[in-house]
């Protein structure tokens, strides 16, 4: 659905006061940077906690912290208690479905009345990856709890491109995605488009039907031997893309401690999403700049900000 052009914000003209936000995934690379976005501006948020060391840090930072998990039912709705509003963001595992479908009931009990969840551009209810089926199950799940509902689908992270940053400072980039192309997002742009809906809530989703989606990516796909190349040139040394059989790079994700679970859905999403362009791997939209206000970081944004990590010494 598309965003307005023009986005007030609540925290810019102290107009009004943001309800108050549970964070799920705080020391997440989008919680992190969502939890930088909310304190500079001010919005009352707290964060859920899966460890006291965790509570113990963030409340050190001056940040509300709350104890609980997405298996604790007791603590999850206790960590809801007075908000409005949640970011719902699960890690990938194989309990990812029950966990959000766990949050999201924990929500509907606690009055909460938005929900900003972070799903995936690839969101299908049969996906062979197990990621991509549990978020649509999840997605639909949140559509029909009668909560107000925002869906961040965000494509490829380039904060991927880190897990290969050994291979990267060697002049390689290996995968198995052949010239295959998809779409790519920074998971700060993420964060600030997260941070944009939870404050402001003329770009927030209604129940059921009305609820939005925002399809997250920059402003083109992009192939691997593609990013090689902008590596390339930004990096200063070159970099290039080196294509691993499908079964071989599936045994080196199971040599390096890879789940064998997790090992086969890399290797459906890398062939079938991306070299493939299966379930609209290539797809971009313009959500990130119509609600930002400014483009999507790109590749070479990214590869310029970690220039220190991917650079031969």
């Amino acid at each position: 659905m598309p965003a307005p052009t023009t986005h007030p914000d609540p925290r810019l003209d102290g107009s009004a006061t943001p309800a108050r936000v549970l964070v799920t995934g705080a020391t997440g690379d989008i919680g992190t940077a969502l939890v930088a976005e909310l304190t500079t501006g001010g919005v009352p948020f707290r964060v859920l906690c899966r460890r006291p060391a965790q509570v113990r840090a963030f409340t050190d930072r001056g940040v509300e912290a709350a104890l609980g998990s997405f298996e604790d039912e007791a603590g999850l709705g206790e960590a809801m208690r007075g908000c409005e509003q949640v970011f719902l963001n699960t890690p990938p595992g194989p309990e990812q479905f029950r966990q959000n479908r766990d949050a999201i009931d924990a929500a509907v009990a606690a009055g909460v009345r938005h929900v900003v969840k972070v799903s995936t551009s690839d969101a299908r209810p049969r996906s062979a990856i197990p990621w991509a089926r549990d978020h649509a199950l999840a997605d639909e799940h949140l559509r029909r709890s009668g909560l107000a509902w925002t869906l961040l689908q965000p494509g490829a992270f380039t904060e991927n491109l880190l897990v290969e940053a050994a291979a990267i400072r060697r002049g390689w980039l290996p995968q198995t995605s052949g010239h295959g192309a998809t779409a790519w997002i920074d998971v700060a742009d993420i964060a600030a488009v997260a941070a944009r809906v939870l404050t402001d809530p003329a770009v927030q989703g209604g129940p059921g039907e009305d609820g939005r989606t925002y399809l997250l990516t920059g402003d083109r796909p992009l192939s691997y031997p593609e990013v090689a190349a902008i590596l390339t040139t930004v990096l200063g040394h070159r970099v290039r893309y080196v294509h691993v059989p499908a079964p071989a790079f599936y045994g080196v994700l199971r040599a390096t401690g890879v789940p064998a679970w997790q090992a086969r859905g890399l290797v459906h999403q890398f062939v079938d999403v991306v070299r493939r362009g299966q379930d609209d791997g290539r797809l971009c939209s313009s959500d990130v700049p119509d609600l930002l206000g400014r483009p999507a970081r790109t590749v070479a944004d990214f590869a310029r900000a970690h220039r220190a990590e991917l650079s031969r010494a």
